[in-house]
């Protein structure tokens, strides 16, 4: 039978095709089976890429399972493919980075000449068609570079990731957002292959002044004399938030929280070069490896809408009041000059939290920002009302049935620091995090409401809870150790399973709560935009969007338009229909730069870990069983390591050994592995992805 679909390459050298949709096949004995993805043999899977639109001819072996015994090419989006070089005899080709493909790819020519001194050595590389009609690298985008060096690193992520982007294969194409599809197209690789190469992309020099801006006309409201602040990291350069709180200090009085966000939509006209462009990334990349990509210029995002101290910065102020029990009303929104007070560094506000000591707020305490010390005492009474707010907060916070208790955080992180890559405490500042993340979220659930309840069309943030394509590990697990959730036909809730953990806990079963927290986790949907009201259920907030960061997402640019229209008393430049179309090439966009900062993050942990960055044996928690072996998360680290069937079982890879697992992968059949098990781990080597290989210690 033939079927569509795309390929997907494994770094041993065979590949699957992931088909468009769910197929029936029959084998030669008549037996049948739905497949949505056909195994692609070794032989047949070399020369394929990534991403690459194929039609296959499928053939229901014996044993069940679906392969591909021809592929024939529908479309290529791929354009820039990275690897080391190595020599074909004598002549230097591209071994290809396993994520994009298996085998050796031949040179032009001209860049074989290049590059025949550079033996293994990292490139990135342009795709082209050779002479007799085959695929071969042509010019060269980055590179050669050591593929240990961060460089190399960043380019591997950039070209894996967004060379799978392409604007082209996103539902609707570039036209149902209202771009041209030549010029995105062009400047999408452009800006690629300027990431890729280190550089900060394409935003600089654009111009954001043409096109009409909602509310042009409108008049500000004066903050300038309010004592606002700003808290950031040290080395954060575009400010899109301040705070201003004040509190009387009596338990029944409101706090009254003022958040002030950047007005980026009074600054860049809709259809300007400057918001094409920002339209065509749809998100900031930070990358820890250089520069960030801005998809804004920097003289913007980083000069004239960040709230630097002593400036007079236009905004978008949300006044908040949050009673004693954490539930807030809005107070007013409107257009605004502000002049913020003082910058503090997370440092200095949790210095100043641990301690009382105001002087942990003032000028070069911690680091080179804060306050003035004429301002210090007033700073510090605003930083009091924005403690008081964050724990009112909290306390409604608590209250929800949220899935965020089901993940556990890292305690280290990967970065760079001097062009040197280590390992750094992953939440130094966690109470001075935790205000202005607190404070953000009650800003942007205060916005999705007041939108709902008066029918003005943005963007929302949705998180359907679990997906209900992968609840059956979820139903399976509760099943095993005697747990009830929803009837067969309903997805269950966060609150039905958190409460069912919560109470195996309080039996001592700590090994069935383990099971069900781990199966649940798995089964976590993705959070997506859309242009109607929908639950945020892994927050457990009835509505939520992104309003907070408009220098850093585009949907919150498209939500401050959408916000300052109303303000003006003007038509919402966006209908419902034209958000619906933004929203999956925003989840795409933003997804291809959450992507190419995971796998930046993962290469640097597969350095740091054979350096011994975390003492070896480590703890790591086991999160998927297949024959193969244990999906493990390492817990000091957060990433996901592997530990092969041979090492579970102690045997040579040369027997080919096997786990024998029940039929639902929660366990062994044996019952020595289970999902949620805490097992101590060493590594034994780095496999060709970078995914850490492991024994059992």
């Amino acid at each position: 039978m033939l079927v569509s679909g795309r390929f997907s390459p494994h770094p041993r050298g065979f590949g699957f095709i992931d088909l468009t949709a769910p197929t029936e096949l029959t084998s030669p004995t008549g037996t049948t089976a739905t497949v949505d993805s056909l195994f692609v043999p070794p032989d047949l899977a070399r020369g394929w890429l990534a991403g690459d639109e194929v039609k296959a001819e499928a053939l229901l072996e014996e044993d069940g399972r679906a392969a591909a015994t021809s592929l024939a090419l529908v479309n290529r989006s791929r354009r820039f493919v990275v690897g080391e070089v190595t020599t074909y005899g004598v002549t230097p080709v591209l071994s290809l980075n396993p994520r994009i493909g298996s085998g050796h790819l031949p040179m032009t020519p001209a860049l074989a000449e290049q590059l025949k001194h550079n033996q293994n050595r990292q490139i990135v590389a342009m795709l082209t068609t050779a002479e007799d009609g085959t695929m071969a690298a042509g010019a060269l985008v980055t590179g050669p570079d050591p593929t240990a060096a961060p460089k190399a690193i960043r380019a591997r992520a950039v070209t894996i990731a967004f060379g799978n982007a392409d604007p082209e294969g996103i539902p609707g194409g570039p036209a149902a957002v209202g771009l041209d599809p030549v010029e995105t197209m062009g400047m999408a690789l452009r800006s690629t292959g300027r990431i890729a190469g280190g550089h900060a992309g394409l935003a600089a020099g654009l111009d954001p002044l043409v096109g009409p801006v909602p509310a042009a006309e409108r008049e500000l409201h004066d903050f300038t004399e309010q004592t606002c602040i700003t808290i950031d990291a040290d080395t954060t350069r575009d400010l899109d938030d301040a705070v201003a709180a004040e509190w009387d200090g009596t338990a029944e009085t409101p706090v009254r929280l003022t958040v002030h966000i950047a007005d980026a939509a009074g600054a860049v006209g809709m259809g300007s070069p400057a918001d094409r462009y920002a339209r065509t990334m749809g998100t900031t990349a930070y990358f820890v490896t250089g520069p960030t990509a801005p998809m804004l210029d920097p003289t913007l995002s980083e000069g004239d809408l960040s709230l630097m101290p002593g400036l007079d910065r236009r905004a978008l102020t949300v006044i908040i009041d949050i009673a004693a029990d954490g539930a807030t009303e809005i107070v007013d929104i409107d257009l605004s000059w502000i002049r913020t007070t003082a910058r503090l560094s997370y440092a200095a506000v949790d210095g100043y939290l641990y301690s009382g000591d105001a002087l942990h707020l003032a000028r070069g305490q911690h680091g080179p920002y804060g306050a003035e010390s004429a301002d210090v005492q007033r700073v510090a009474a605003t930083v009091d009302a924005l403690a008081e707010a964050s724990r009112r907060l909290g306390v409604e916070r608590d209250a929800r049935d949220t899935l965020e208790s089901l993940f556990e955080p890292a305690l280290w992180d990967a970065t760079t620091i001097d062009g040197k890559i280590r390992a750094v405490d992953a939440d130094p500042h966690p109470e001075a995090q935790r205000l202005i993340e607190r404070a953000m979220v009650a800003t942007n659930e205060a916005i999705a409401t007041r939108a709902a309840a008066r029918g003005v069309p943005i963007l929302y943030r949705s998180h359907g809870g679990f997906d209900p394509d992968r609840v059956k590990m979820l139903r399976a697990a509760a099943a095993e150790i005697g747990v009830e959730l929803r009837a067969d036909d309903e997805v269950p809730t966060p609150g039905d399973v958190l409460r069912a953990i919560a109470a195996l806990r309080e039996e001592g079963r700590e090994k069935a709560a383990a099971l069900l927290g781990t199966a649940a986790t798995n089964a976590v949907a993705r959070a997506a935009y859309r242009a109607t009201p929908g639950e945020h259920v892994a927050m457990g907030s009835g509505y939520y969007t992104h309003f907070t960061s408009p220098i850093r997402r585009y949907a919150d640019l498209v939500v401050h338009r959408q916000v300052r229209a109303v303000i003006g008393g003007e038509q919402p430049p966006y209908s419902e229909e034209e958000l619906a179309a933004l929203a999956p090439w925003l989840d795409a966009r933003a997804g291809a730069a959450g992507f190419a900062q995971a796998i930046e993050r993962n290469e640097l942990w597969s350095i740091l870990l054979t350096r011994n960055a975390i003492a070896w044996p480590t703890e790591a928690i086991v999160t998927g069983i297949t024959p193969a072996g244990l999906r493990v998360r390492i817990v000091a680290a957060g990433v996901t390591g592997f530990v092969p069937a041979a090492h579970v079982l102690g045997v040579s890879f040369r027997e080919r050994p096997r786990l024998d697992v029940d039929e639902h992968g929660l366990s062994t059949v044996n019952g020595a592995f289970g999902l949620g098990q805490r097992i101590r781990v060493a590594l034994d080597r780095i496999d060709e992805t970078g995914r850490p290989e492991l024994k059992l210690a």
